[in-house]
């Protein structure tokens, strides 16, 4: 059974269950000899035969066709709560689920502050006028990369940023 199948074939029994009788058990017919699957009325409490068991009929099958309602019932219940819980944890896992981190923009922001540019010239070496061009240029010389849209995309030249912006820092802090 593939996919769609299985789909199609849950929506039907969905259907189904709602009309279908509450509640099936089996007979035996002493008069007739023979077994039966009969429904029970809810209100009334009477039992109609609909359905006659062969001979051959096993135990567990006879078992299973007498509590057909119920074990469907039974199982669309724990469907419909497992398809809420589902629905409730991408709901919240979405809410939880951190954007990853834009050091492209992040370093682009970081190379128009005049702080950021005067550390670079203290201690990388960047060149007079102090303009967000040279400090752009000057970032992705240290950081081996040839665009800041690198950043996003190579761990290994993320992790450089965050230690150049982590040394940035400390020179804030300490000068």
């Amino acid at each position: 059974m593939n996919l769609a199948t299985a789909k199609e074939a849950y929506r039907d029994a969905r259907k189904l269950l709602a009309l279908a009788s509450e509640e099936w058990c089996a007979s035996y017919d002493v008069e007739r000899g023979r077994s039966e699957i009969c429904s029970k009325e809810p209100m009334t409490g009477e039992v109609e035969p609909i359905a006659l068991i062969l001979p051959e009929c096993s135990r567990e099958d006879r078992r299973l066709m007498s509590h057909a309602p119920t074990y469907m019932r039974a199982m669309d219940f724990l469907l419909q709560l497992a398809f809420d819980e589902i629905v409730r944890l991408r709901r919240s896992s979405g809410q939880r689920a951190e954007k990853p981190k834009d050091f492209a923009a992040e370093c682009s922001m970081k190379c128009a502050e005049p702080a950021f540019k005067k550390y670079l010239e203290e201690r990388h070496g960047l060149a007079t006028p102090l303009t967000n061009d040279r400090a752009a240029t000057r970032v992705r010389s240290i950081l081996a990369i040839s665009s800041r849209k690198e950043l996003n995309e190579d761990a290994a030249a993320a992790e450089r940023w965050r230690q150049l912006r982590a040394d940035f820092d400390l020179w804030r802090r300490h000068g």
